[in-house]
């Protein structure tokens, strides 16, 4: 597969690849057949106008460390869930927290928040001026209220 990878170097002398979204799985495909056999990290940072999503991978033979990088300004990526396990918890959290979709997740919903959450909370447009409460219904189920004072 041809695509364009852009190499950086980040302040730790980490080799760094940045690639547009539409080609992150054929990298990490080839990444992985390389030797990169796992995925320690996905973080995320909110840029206001793009999300950026961090890939940490290892390569347990030579002990090296990758960073990949790609962007999205819809908040769509797709899931690495299909070549490595551990994506399946990371990205539920950076769902939960910064509301990026990955596509094609198995089983894409929140992992720290109730479902009835509004908003992602680690998001520089989240409104901490609204107070949502969680309680428990008759259930044993999260269930998510909101101050109505807040203009909910």
């Amino acid at each position: 597969m041809v695509y364009e990878v852009k190499e950086e170097q980040s302040k730790d002398g980490r080799k760094v690849m940045r690639i547009d979204r539409e080609h992150l799985l054929d990298l990490v495909k080839d990444l992985k057949a390389d030797g990169y056999d796992s995925l320690s990290l996905i973080s995320c940072v909110d840029f206001r106008d793009r999300i950026e999503v961090v890939y940490h991978l290892f390569n347990s033979k030579n002990e090296d460390i990758l960073v990949v990088k790609t962007e999205t300004r819809d908040s769509k990526v797709p899931s690495l869930t299909s070549l490595y396990e551990s994506a399946n918890w990371d990205e539920r959290e950076q769902y939960d927290m910064m509301g990026v979709e990955f596509t094609g997740h198995p089983n894409l919903k929140r992992i720290l928040l109730p479902e009835g959450w509004v908003g992602y909370p680690l998001r520089k447009d989240y409104d901490l001026s609204k107070t949502q409460y969680v309680n428990m219904d008759d259930e044993g189920e999260d269930r998510v209220s909101f101050d109505p004072g807040d203009g909910w």
